[in-house]
């Protein structure tokens, strides 16, 4: 540490246990972040809150992924859960999230992407037009939590008869990632575990032996370098892949639908010329991300171009809001602007472990809100949603009331 760096001890305090903090973390995060280029938890944790830090910083390959400490963190260290997420790839580094994210990547093309896009505009619309003019209406419940996790099912192949089954199961496997867990949540965590093993085992069997154009077979068949994915590691990424495709999205649809209806203005500029889609997505994800951010720890001792010293081994949490809201890289950060250009938002991480299906949770938010303005002349946010405190994937409390006039 240099002579004029502050003394850790004295860097500015994010208060990860303060529920209000969850509500409206970019206003939370604010102050500390322009307070100091580091900041701490109560627990001596290091947290990044600029975005030229955290770009740089989630690219350092010295920065190691402890994703794994997660449920050890809510006293989960052993059965279905434990032995899941053991193999979950954003778990891993190198060299061992290479080879995995070398086997399943060609899975997430743009191509496999755009070869649904038409499917999910149309999926959109049905989700859509019963609950149009039906007064009070949950918007997560009625489109933002089933579409993604039926795409999801779809690209990998999954039958429709399961759909409904493995949308509960995700939706259960969500709530690992907070920093409080009841016993009650982990035993169906834990339940949900086994179901989706079991369905997923029976799945891998059959495309091994006829495969399809399907995820399902990609995995069961990739290889790289002569290496392919064991039956465990085929499931567990399977599993992985449904409820990252679930939760994320489901928070993009709900969140950043809400920050966007928010703004009349910003609705009004996309009936009037919805190629805008695209970038207002880019600003429902700035302005509202849909996961907290990324925890990493140094693999050795790495010292900030501001002098502050990051202790090797000592978790660094990453927080999107923060960095998305930083005006060092953002003009009027705290202003919904859909014509907004610069750098992209950081809310699908950076470096090794950005998300594997960030081009997927992007082509459904397109469509969702292109679906949305096309089926409404007029829509209207009845209420201000609640966010669930302490979950690191970001969610409502009690649904998204809106109400829709059909045209």
């Amino acid at each position: 540490m240099t002579a004029n760096a502050p003394d850790p001890d004295a860097l500015p305090l994010v208060d990860l246990a303060d529920p209000e903090l969850w509500q409206d973390p970019a206003a939370a995060l604010a102050p500390a972040r322009e307070a100091a280029p580091l900041a701490r938890t109560g627990r001596g944790e290091r947290v990044v809150l600029r975005y030229a830090d955290t770009e740089r910083l989630l690219a350092d390959p010295r920065m190691r992924t402890v994703g794994g400490r997660l449920l050890e963190g809510i006293g989960v260290t052993s059965g279905p859960l434990a032995e899941w997420w053991r193999l979950v790839m954003f778990n891993t580094n190198p060299p061992e999230h290479g080879r995995l994210r070398g086997l399943v990547s060609r899975a997430f093309t743009p191509r496999h992407v755009d070869a649904i896009r038409e499917r999910t505009r149309a999926l959109a619309r049905s989700l859509l037009e019963p609950v149009l003019g039906a007064g009070d209406v949950d918007f997560e419940a009625a489109v933002a939590d089933p579409l993604p996790i039926f795409v999801t099912c779809k690209l990998l192949g999954l039958p429709r008869e399961a759909w409904e089954d493995v949308r509960g199961w995700t939706s259960e496997l969500g709530r690992v990632f907070a920093t409080r867990l009841s016993d009650e949540q982990r035993g169906r965590c834990e339940d949900a575990i086994v179901e989706l093993r079991a369905l997923l085992g029976e799945l891998f069997a059959a495309r091994r032996a006829d495969p399809r154009e399907d995820v399902l077979s990609a995995l069961a068949l990739a290889r790289e370098s002569g290496d392919r994915l064991s039956p465990e590691e085929c499931e567990s990424m399977a599993i992985n892949l449904l409820f990252a495709g679930h939760d994320t999205t489901r928070g993009l649809l709900s969140i950043g639908v809400a920050a966007l209806l928010r703004h009349d203005d910003a609705v009004a500029a996309l009936r009037a010329d919805p190629a805008g889609i695209r970038a207002a997505v880019e600003e429902m994800l700035r302005f509202e991300p849909p996961t907290l951010g990324s925890l990493r720890a140094p693999a050795e001792d790495i010292e900030t171009d501001d002098g502050l010293q990051l202790p090797r081994g000592v978790p660094v949490h990453f927080l999107f809001p923060g960095g998305n809201r930083d005006p060092r890289a953002f003009d009027a950060p705290d202003r919904f602007d859909i014509t907004r250009t610069g750098p992209r938002p950081l809310s699908f991480g950076l470096g090794a472990h950005f998300c594997l299906g960030a081009g997927l949770a992007r082509m459904e938010a397109q469509e969702v809100v292109g679906a949305l303005l096309e089926a409404t002349r007029t829509i209207e946010l009845a209420e201000t949603p609640r966010l669930v405190p302490f979950a690191t994937i970001r969610r409502v409390e009690s649904g998204l009331c809106v109400r829709l006039g059909p045209r």
